[in-house]
């Protein structure tokens, strides 16, 4: 059975003050005196002599120092929320219909719920520190609200150094973009992180730490908050959990004190919790919370921050950085296998010989079942992949180790590829080599986009079968045996044209994979630039002959389609271009024409026809025609 008070005081202000009415005509037969908030303030002793539960309706800062004064006096409290004073009905459950509100806030049964004191000022749900975008919105709040308030606030985003200083007198230093302080498990985004033994009655305050390493971590973090209505079984990356009676926050700079949503004091922080100390009438889930809150003990939980020494250099950014930074004790296990796969050995040396040999074979034979078979033997993707983190993160050790690598890898396979063309009595050029001839900025990008893809394949082991894939995509062995062929057949021009498409896919691949570790978080805190920028200006150099290839297989389109249907008159009979394409063999260019003619056609008028399409060209052509003859 429900008990109510016998009398209670009912604490007004000017916004409240047609409450009074509400109240005293209460079903309980409880006996309620009314007194405004700024005459019992006045003399607050007097007013409170023999009152043993106090009904409060206000602004946050009455209920406040109602709360003080229950502190001194110990009285009981009931609190009637306001329609505006959503976060104070939610956290402490409280009823939104006004005849509920006053039933609840005379009764009885007031839970002896714990204060938590900011600087010595009293804390309801939250105090926030710095600048912790989408941590402290609502956690029923729209994605879109979300959102907004969370790009709104990247404004002078940054890391600041943090000392944190518990009851138990461990000392936290790390950077923080900023904490926030709860003193229950309800109300905001920050709230899901905690803990489901965290309660009002626990003697303890909850201390949320934000610490992205980049903009890409916090939006990492913001998805995976937005996407999750429950709470997580772990911390997610880049946040910090205390759970202490006392906290001293002690940041590099002196920052505002967000209590409440409202400014009210600022850093160093001391953060106390008195244990139980005033009894409130709460909503049932609360009720049920003190039955099963249980003595808790000091909780630190600090493994997703950034305690490194190298990522403790950067916070002197003015702003974090868009990407993120990591040490190698971040990604134990990829750098260890990156740098095994930088390191020569008998079985890559092995292996790019057979590679090589397979790919030649192949070539000659004209078949593109051999010539995949070579690709997926050919062991050149691992040391490239791991030349890319060796610039990016200015490794030279693993920058030495991999390019030397690539570099022998190289020279056996051209030496392999010659050799094997030296043997060969007849040496015909097939279309697997001419494919192979003529490389553009299209075979850039391919070799881009593999590049991304062997990297993300490198980083998460569950896809690391992938490669293959890749290895199939990008074709590093096929263009190099066509170069090594070129120098067995001593053709420069055919060397160098299937050269520089091994040189494309590597730069592309470089470049790619790189930029990629960059995205995924794998660059150190203080990066070297130097590689970076060699590359840079190979990737430019490059791209010079890539693009005049490109722009001769543009012209030679456009010559294709401008004379197909063309009709000439050679020695008084008729022929029709039906078909025309343009060939490159080193640098001597072959066209190739298909004609149509309804008389049968003479060495002599073929010969005056050629020199009819030569006619058109300052250079010398070299014109084969397929003749068709209509009946």
């Amino acid at each position: 059975m429900t008990e109510y008070v016998s009398s209670a005081l009912f604490v007004y202000t000017d916004d409240t003050k047609h409450l009074i009415k509400q109240l005293q005509n209460n079903s309980s037969g409880t006996h309620i005196t009314s007194v405004a908030f700024d005459a019992l303030m006045q003399a607050p002793q007097t007013q409170l002599e023999g009152v043993d539960h106090v009904v409060v309706a206000g602004p946050l800062d009455v209920i406040k120092e109602i709360l003080r004064l229950a502190l001194k006096c110990h009285f009981s409290m009931g609190i009637l929320p306001t329609e505006k004073q959503k976060d104070l009905i939610r956290v402490y459950d409280l009823p939104q219909k006004p005849s509920a509100a006053v039933e609840l806030a005379l009764r009885q049964d007031g839970q002896a719920i714990d204060l938590i004191l900011c600087n010595g000022k009293i804390m309801l749900f939250k105090a926030s520190i710095g600048r912790i975008p989408f941590l402290d919105n609502p956690a029923k709040a729209s994605w879109i609200r979300v959102l907004l308030n969370t790009f709104k606030k990247f404004v002078k985003f940054r890391l600041y150094s943090f000392k944190f200083i518990t009851a138990g007198k461990k000392e936290i230093d790390t950077v923080a973009s900023g904490c926030m302080i709860l003193q229950h498990s309800r109300g905001s985004f920050a709230s899901r992180l905690i803990s489901h033994d965290h309660s009002f009655m626990d003697g303890m305050a909850s201390l949320v730490i934000s610490a992205p390493i980049s903009i890409i971590e916090y939006i990492k973090l913001l998805r995976q908050a937005l996407r999750s209505s429950k709470r997580y079984k772990k911390l997610p990356n880049s946040i910090g959990y205390i759970k202490s009676p006392k906290v001293d926050i002690e940041p590099e700079i002196r920052l505002d004190v967000i209590i409440d949503d409202q400014q009210t004091t600022q850093t160093p922080l001391h953060c106390e919790t008195i244990s139980k100390a005033v009894r409130i009438n709460v909503g049932k889930s609360l009720q049920e919370e003190s039955r099963n809150a249980t003595d808790a003990r000091e909780r630190i939980d600090i493994n997703n921050l950034p305690t490194e020494k190298e990522l403790l250099k950067a916070r002197n950014q003015k702003r974090i950085p868009f990407f993120s930074y990591a040490s190698e004790e971040r990604f134990r296990d990829l750098f260890p296998a990156l740098r095994e796969d930088a390191r020569l050995n008998s079985i890559y040396l092995v292996l790019m010989v057979l590679s090589t040999g397979l790919a030649t074979v192949g070539l000659y034979l004209n078949s593109a079942s051999v010539i995949i078979g070579a690709m997926l033997l050919a062991p050149l993707m691992a040391p490239i992949v791991s030349l890319s983190m060796g610039i990016l993160r200015g490794n030279v050790k693993l920058f030495k180790n991999s390019i030397g690598k690539i570099i022998i890898g190289v020279i056996i396979a051209l030496l392999s590829s010659a050799l094997i063309t030296s043997l060969f009595p007849h040496k015909p050029i097939t279309d697997e080599m001419l494919a192979r001839l003529n490389p553009t900025l299209l075979d850039l990008a391919v070799a881009i986009i593999s590049g991304i893809a062997a990297a993300y394949s490198k980083s998460f082991k569950e896809i690391i079968q992938s490669l293959a894939g890749v290895a199939i995509a990008v074709a590093l062995v096929p263009p190099l045996a066509v170069a090594g062929i070129g120098i067995g057949r001593w053709d420069i021009q055919f060397f160098y044209q299937a050269f520089l498409l091994f040189s494309t896919n590597l730069v592309g691949i470089i470049i790619s994979s790189t930029f990629t570790f960059r995205v995924l978080g794998y660059s150190a805190a203080v990066r070297r630039k130097a590689s970076l920028v060699i590359v840079f200006i190979f990737l430019v150099l490059i791209s010079i002959p890539l693009y005049l290839s490109y722009s001769r297989i543009v012209e030679d389109r456009i010559f294709e389609q401008s004379w197909r249907q063309e009709r000439f008159l050679v020695n008084e009979k008729y022929l029709i271009i039906i078909k025309a394409s343009i060939i490159w063999r080193g640098d001597k260019r072959i066209i190739l024409m298909d004609i149509l003619a309804r008389e049968p056609l003479t060495r002599e008028d073929l010969n005056v026809f050629k020199k009819k399409i030569q006619a058109n060209f300052s250079k010398k052509l070299i014109i084969r025609l397929k003749t068709f003859y209509i009946p």
